[in-house]
C-alpha cells in the first residue's frame, strides 16, 4: 500500500517551541498583522517551509500529497517555484473534518499510511525511518518529538485513525500510550519571525541539509534567476539574492542576510544580518541590521519590535506587488459580495414603496 501527506496551513497547535531555555512563542496574530501570510508560505533564501518539505515528501516517493488551508489564511495561496502534480491545495472551513474525509479518500485509493503535518513545523529526519518505526509499533498514530516536547508531525493508518488521536488543533494533548518517534536531526518551529531569520541564517552556514536555491557564484554566494549585483556594490559570504531582485552600486550586502525574490535594495545602502522578504524596496543610503523587512513593515529582532514605514522613499512594496495587492483585495471583496443574501425585492403602490 502506499503513502499520503496531509500538510495543514493555518490551524495548528499552540505548543510552546523553546531556544535556549525560553519560550519562542508569540500570539499569532502578531506574525499574521506583520506579513499578512502564513510563515510557512514565506519565502527563505528562496523557498518557502512549505515547498521545502514538499520536497522532502516527494524524494521519499509518497504518491498523493494534499495541502489543506483553514479558510481564514486562504487570502495568499500558496506559491510554488515547480509545481508538483502529485501536490492538490484545498481550502476548508472544519480542518479537524477535512483531514479525516482526507484519510478516508486515503484509504479508498489504496493509500494506507500517511503523513499528517503542521507545514510551518520543518524538521530534516528520516521520513521513512519514521514510517517504519511506525508500521512496526503497529498502532494507529505515531506522533513525533525532540528535545523541546512534542511536534506537529504524525504518522498515521489511514483506516484506523479515530478523529480523537487527530490532535493537531489541540493543545498540549499527546496520545496515552501511542508510539513516540524520537528526533535528533534538525526542526524548526516556524512560529514568530525571529524563527524565518533563524531558518536564513541556518541555511546559509549550512546547519541543515536544505540549501538556498539558484546558482551559487562563488563559495557562500548564491544569485537566484535574474538576479542583478551591481559591479559597485559588495557582498560579504554567506548571502543570497533572490529572483529578479537588484542590488544597486554601493550597496553593501553583509553574511546571513537574504534578499528574496522582487527585492531591491538602493545605493549606499548596507543590509547586515537581516532577510528582505519578497517584492520590497529598500531607499537610498539606509543602515538596517538584525531585522526583517517586509513592504513598508520592519520587525527589529534585537528590541523585538515592529514599526511600519510611512515614507516610501524609505521601505515600501514594489509595484508589482502593489498590484497583486488590489487585486487580491478586488477578489476577496468579490467573494464577499457574492456571500451577502440578497436584498428583498421592493415593488412601488403610486408613490408608497413596499419591501417583501
Amino acid at each position: 500500500m502506499g503513502l499520503g501527506a496531509v500538510l495543514v496551513i493555518g490551524a495548528k497547535s499552540q505548543e510552546v517551541a523553546r531556544d535556549g531555555g525560553h519560550s519562542s512563542e508569540l500570539p499569532r496574530t502578531d506574525s499574521e498583522d506583520f506579513l499578512d501570510v502564513p510563515l510557512e508560505c514565506v519565502e527563505v533564501v528562496g523557498r518557502s517551509l512549505l515547498e521545502r518539505m514538499i520536497e522532502r515528501l516527494i524524494a521519499i516517493d509518497v504518491e498523493h500529497i494534499s495541502v489543506l488551508v483553514e479558510a481564514k489564511s486562504s487570502a495568499v495561496a500558496p506559491s510554488f517555484r515547480h509545481s508538483p502534480e502529485k501536490v492538490k491545495v484545498r481550502v476548508v472551513a472544519d480542518m479537524a473534518v477535512a483531514i479525516e474525509e482526507q484519510l478516508a479518500g486515503y484509504t479508498q485509493s489504496g493509500i494506507g499510511h500517511s503523513f499528517i503535518t503542521a507545514a510551518n513545523t520543518y524538521t530534516e529526519t528520516d521520513l521513512l525511518d519514521l514510517f517504519c518505526f511506525h508500521r512496526e509499533a503497529r498502532q494507529p498514530v505515531t506522533r513525533t518529538f525532540d528535545r523541546d516536547g512534542c511536534l506537529d508531525l504524525w504518522v498515521v493508518d489511514c483506516a484506523k485513525a479515530q478523529p480523537s488521536e487527530l490532535v493537531i488543533l489541540k493543545k498540549n494533548v499527546d496520545q496515552t500510550g501511542a508510539p513516540r518517534y524520537f528526533i535528533r536531526e534538525y526542526v524548526n518551529r516556524l512560529l514568530h519571525p525571529r524563527d524565518v531569520r533563524r531558518l536564513a541564517a541556518d541555511i546559509l552556514r549550512r546547519n541543515c541539509e536544505t540549501g538556498a536555491s539558484g546558482k551559487q557564484v562563488r563559495p557562500g554566494v548564491w544569485i537566484d534567476d535574474g538576479g542583478e549585483v551591481h559591479r559597485r556594490a559588495r557582498i560579504v559570504a554567506p548571502a543570497y539574492v533572490g529572483c529578479a531582485s537588484k542590488v544597486k552600486a554601493d550597496a553593501l550586502i553583509t553574511r546571513f542576510s537574504d534578499i528574496e525574490r522582487n527585492c531591491c535594495v538602493d545605493s549606499g545602502t548596507v543590509i547586515e544580518d537581516s532577510s528582505i522578504l519578497a517584492n520590497t524596496t529598500i531607499g537610498i543610503c539606509l543602515d538596517l541590521c538584525h531585522s526583517i523587512a517586509s513592504g513598508n513593515k520592519l520587525w527589529n529582532l534585537q528590541r523585538d519590535v515592529a514599526v511600519e514605514i510611512v515614507d516610501p522613499k524609505v521601505m515600501r512594496f514594489t509595484t508589482a506587488a502593489r498590484k497583486l495587492a488590489v487585486h487580491r483585495s478586488e477578489r476577496i471583496q468579490a467573494t464577499e459580495e457574492a456571500a451577502k443574501p440578497e436584498m428583498p425585492q421592493r415593488w412601488q403602490i403610486e408613490n408608497n414603496t413596499i419591501q417583501e
